[in-house]
């Protein structure tokens, strides 16, 4: 007790220099929540062959996984995809063309077949699949806060994007980020529905 009574002075040094280092830390801190990466969508290509058939195309089988609360962009394939929903909720929306809709079979009652056309849209579930035709124009989202996992048989010419963004008007165009979603491999981050203004 004597020697803190004695050296107010070093005391008081010592209590700023603890501040401004737990201020420093503070500020470290939160510059790494800042620079964390958002979560992406990722394309993983299971596996993938070249038809005799068809020659100049590759047929794949994909699995797509859709992080929580992530809205995709607006856009359109090359070519065929055909879709069943493995796990999750996916909201979807076809703002130009039309899908062919299969839902799950649910307790003894048989798969429905339904059309979602022009500005549908529904939630499909586990089981839920569609078939996606060259050009159709669309979106969707995972609202929930679980990852949404889809298994996609593709169809498309062999040098091309798996997707390519579509401008459609402003009433119908998702507010979200267009990063790198054409790029073939992992998907980047389109946007974090968490981020949108309310």
């Amino acid at each position: 007790m004597k020697l803190i009574l004695k050296r107010p002075f070093a005391l008081l040094l010592l209590c700023v220099a603890m501040v401004i280092g737990a201020a420093g830390i503070t500020a470290s801190a939160q510059d790494g929540a800042t620079a964390t990466p958002a979560a992406a969508v990722t394309r993983e290509v299971i596996n993938e062959g070249h038809p005799d058939a068809a020659p100049g195309q590759v047929l794949q089988l994909v699995r797509y996984t859709i992080p929580p609360n992530m809205l995709l962009p607006v856009h359109i394939h090359p070519g065929i995809q055909v879709v069943v929903v493995e796990s999750g909720t996916l909201h979807y929306t076809v703002v130009e063309g039309s899908v062919p809709i299969t839902r799950a079979a649910a307790e003894g009652t048989p798969a429905l077949t339904e059309q979602l056309t022009s500005g549908q849209e529904t939630d499909f579930g586990p089981g839920d699949r569609f078939v996606e035709p060259a050009g159709m124009v669309h979106f969707g989202e995972n609202r929930t806060g679980k990852p949404v996992v889809l298994l996609v048989a593709s169809l498309f010419e062999a040098d091309a994007p798996p997707s390519t963004l579509v401008e459609v008007s402003p009433v119908a165009t998702p507010p979200v980020a267009e990063e790198a979603f054409c790029r073939s491999g992992v998907v980047t981050t389109y946007t974090d529905r968490a981020s949108l203004p309310h």
